[in-house]
């Protein structure tokens, strides 16, 4: 009779011990979606340090490389065009876009995110490379950024949706450091000013 009630709790703990490991992996059913270009745009507020008069209105996007598709069976992503859109709308919505054209291009190189397996809460890590031009092709900004985010079970308690909301928050942090870089550039006159033609005597 002992014996049977030592079995019964191993199986009452093995049993709480799957539980919790099947809550944690539940999410992996379910289909992965990509990063939301929209859920990735950072927001200006009004308590941050402004930008250099000559970046303004004077920025855009030139080229976005490193990313990936999201594939359904697996773990979200964040594509090349969504990274671009997120980075666009928030260069805009910081009043450092510009259109058709720009003085100074952006080329983004997301090198990787760190992505966890499975947990309840999910930390993202994404590692990107920014490098800004001025129009004699001079680098202004070189830098490598890597930002983490963590998104908890509160946020979402599918685990696949978990993770991209981590990988969200993490390139949302990742562009908002970005800016912190730009805001303390020095920018030179000479870069800032179209250079005009001298003639010849």
């Amino acid at each position: 009779m002992k014996q049977g009630v030592n079995a019964v709790k191993t199986i009452s703990r093995n049993g709480g011990r799957a539980a919790v490991v099947s809550a944690a992996l539940m999410g992996l059913a379910a289909c992965a979606t990509g990063a939301k270009p929209e859920a990735m745009i950072v927001a200006p507020t009004q308590t941050d340090k402004p930008f250099p008069q000559a970046l303004q209105h004077a920025m855009c996007v030139r080229t976005v490389t490193g990313g990936e598709k999201t594939n359904p069976l697996w773990a979200s992503k964040v594509d090349n065009q969504g990274f671009q859109a997120a980075l666009t709308s928030s260069l805009n919505g910081a009043g450092l876009g510009t259109s058709p054209g720009c003085s100074f291009p952006v080329d983004v190189n997301l090198l990787g995110l760190s992505q966890p397996f499975a947990g309840f809460n999910m930390t993202v890590t994404s590692h990107v490379n920014y490098k800004v031009y001025d129009q004699s092709g001079q680098p202004v900004v070189l830098a490598t950024v890597d930002a983490p985010y963590t998104a908890k079970v509160s946020d979402a308690f599918v685990g696949v949706e978990r993770l991209r909301l981590a990988n969200e928050g993490s390139i949302r942090t990742n562009i908002s450091q970005f800016f912190d870089k730009l805001r303390a550039v020095e920018i030179k006159s000479a870069a800032a000013a179209p250079a005009t033609p001298t003639s010849g005597n």
